[in-house]
């Protein structure tokens, strides 16, 4: 028989939160006494009583499996402390990586900015960059409308989703 870890505390947790004892968990699930008190004593079950405490529960399968374990950091052997004016060999670890949203609103900020700015060099005033801005925006308004509301589509014979490149 094929079995796989189970958090017992959150077993516990649930079956405690409903007032209920093992013999009426047992009762509810269909499953023996005794399996109750192995899952949440050795916190191992088959997949038939993983899926009988989540229906009984009312949660996903996902909420009874163990937390993943907590790998500690690793930090770089190369990396030298920054106060001696050496600078590490990899970005800081508190630097928040951009999401592709971010990254196209900065692109579009940085070309239209070059934009404006060569406008006004060239005229002494904001003539046509104004019109690559308004274009540029409309633009980004609808691939994220598109990206919102119909999301990506199928390629024939894929039968997953996946981003048309």
């Amino acid at each position: 028989m094929d079995t796989m870890k189970v958090d017992p505390e959150v077993i516990r947790k649930l079956r405690e939160e409903r007032a209920w004892s093992q013999e009426h968990l047992a009762a509810v699930t269909g499953l023996s006494l005794r399996t109750i008190q192995r899952v949440e004593s050795e916190a191992n079950a088959s997949a038939e009583t993983r899926m009988s405490l989540a229906a009984a529960f009312g949660v996903d399968l996902a909420r009874l499996s163990p937390p993943p374990p907590v790998a500690a950091p690793v930090l770089p052997s190369s990396s030298l402390p920054t106060s001696l004016g050496v600078v590490s060999s990899g970005p800081p670890e508190s630097a928040p990586m951009l999401s592709y949203l971010h990254y196209r609103l900065l692109r579009f900020a940085v070309i239209v900015g070059l934009l404006v700015g060569l406008d006004v060099c060239q005229s002494g005033r904001v003539t046509w960059s104004r019109w690559v801005f308004i274009f540029g925006a409309v633009l980004m308004l609808l691939r994220a409308i598109k990206s919102r509301f119909v999301g990506p589509r199928l390629l024939p014979g894929r039968r997953s989703a996946e981003r048309n490149v």
